[in-house]
C-alpha cells in the first residue's frame, strides 16, 4: 500500500512539471521518432544534362553510396525513382549528381523523411 502512495506521488509530481513546463510555454519534451529504412525518392532532372550516376551520403559524410540509378539514366525533364537506404534514421543527405560529361554536383542537405520527390537543377 505504502508503494502504491509513493508511485502516485511520484505520478503528480511528474504531471504537476508538465504543467508548469506548458504554462510557462515550454514545449514538453517529445520522444525521438526514428525513420529508418528505405525512403523512395523521385528525383527529376531539369539539369539541362544527363545525369549518368547518383550517390547519396548522410549530411556532412564523405562516404557516398553505390550508384543508386544503376543501369538507369535520367534524361533532361525525366524523372527517375530511387530507394535510398537509411538504417540509422538520419533522414538529411547530401546528393551527388554525376553528369555524362563527367562534371558533379552536390546538393546538401536532402530530406528524404520530409518529401519522397527532388528536383535538381544546375
Amino acid at each position: 500500500m505504502k508503494f502504491r502512495r509513493i508511485l502516485f506521488s511520484i505520478s503528480l509530481a511528474a504531471v504537476g512539471a508538465a504543467l508548469a513546463a506548458s504554462a510557462a510555454g515550454q514545449p514538453a519534451a517529445a520522444p525521438a521518432v526514428g525513420h529508418a529504412g528505405d525512403h523512395p525518392l523521385a528525383v527529376t532532372n531539369s539539369g539541362g544534362a544527363v545525369v549518368s550516376a547518383l550517390y547519396v551520403a548522410p549530411s556532412g559524410s564523405p562516404d557516398f553510396s553505390d550508384d543508386l540509378l544503376g543501369k538507369q539514366v535520367a534524361s533532361v525533364g525525366k524523372t527517375v525513382r530511387v530507394k535510398v537506404k537509411d538504417p540509422a534514421g538520419a533522414c538529411v543527405f547530401d546528393v551527388q549528381f554525376l553528369m555524362a560529361d563527367g562534371t558533379t554536383a552536390t546538393r546538401k542537405g536532402v530530406n528524404v523523411c520530409e518529401s519522397d520527390s527532388y528536383t535538381f537543377t544546375r
